[in-house]
């Protein structure tokens, strides 16, 4: 049985999922302790169970909020509901800037894991993969007519990639790569003027 309304459900979800990501970020994935979390929440571990079947479950939770907050942060470089070429960059700019990568925060081993874990659909969902680059290109001022959506999703997910396998880079030219990458997704999807 359902102890919780839905707003108040909502907020115990969010809250797991932020209390979640911080420990996340504070040690990789050994550092998500579900007894911690349930305390900060106050809630029970069977409570928590009921949100998620599995601590995989929950870690892909974490990775979909995040995701969702940076839909939401995509509002703020809209000017009269459209993205220009120069609002588009800056957006995607602060988004490899941010912190909201869960993989940023993980260890090799701890990426591969969750591979393990994980289903492959996802790492690999051409369906949503379009479904969120297309409400991005909604908002582009002057969108290309031959844009090629899979190819700017490819685009930034080498720019996550690239953060997660951050130490592999040369440190003198990883900013340089990641803006050039980012004005490559920009050129698959909208005109420059």
């Amino acid at each position: 049985m359902n102890l919780f309304s839905v707003d108040k459900r909502n907020n115990v979800r969010e809250n797991m999922l932020e209390e979640g990501f911080l420990l996340l970020k504070e040690g990789g994935l050994k550092a998500i302790n579900i007894d911690y979390i349930t305390r900060q929440c106050g809630i029970s571990k069977g409570s928590f169970y009921s949100f998620f079947e599995t601590k995989a479950e929950f870690v892909y939770a974490i990775m979909m909020h995040k995701r969702n907050q940076a839909k939401q942060k995509l509002q703020e470089y809209l000017h009269e509901g459209k993205l220009s070429f120069d609002d588009l960059y800056q957006y995607l700019l602060w988004l490899a800037k941010s912190d909201l990568d869960i993989f940023s925060h993980l260890s090799e081993k701890e990426q591969n894991e969750l591979k393990q874990l994980w289903p492959e659909s996802y790492f690999n969902n051409d369906a949503n993969n379009i479904s969120t680059v297309s409400l991005v290109i909604s908002h582009i001022a002057h969108p290309r007519k031959d844009a090629d959506m899979l190819l700017f999703a490819n685009a930034m997910k080498l720019v996550a990639l690239a953060k997660a396998e951050k130490r592999v880079f040369s440190e003198a030219a990883f900013d340089k790569m990641i803006e050039t990458l980012i004005r490559l997704a920009c050129e698959c999807v909208s005109l420059t003027s």
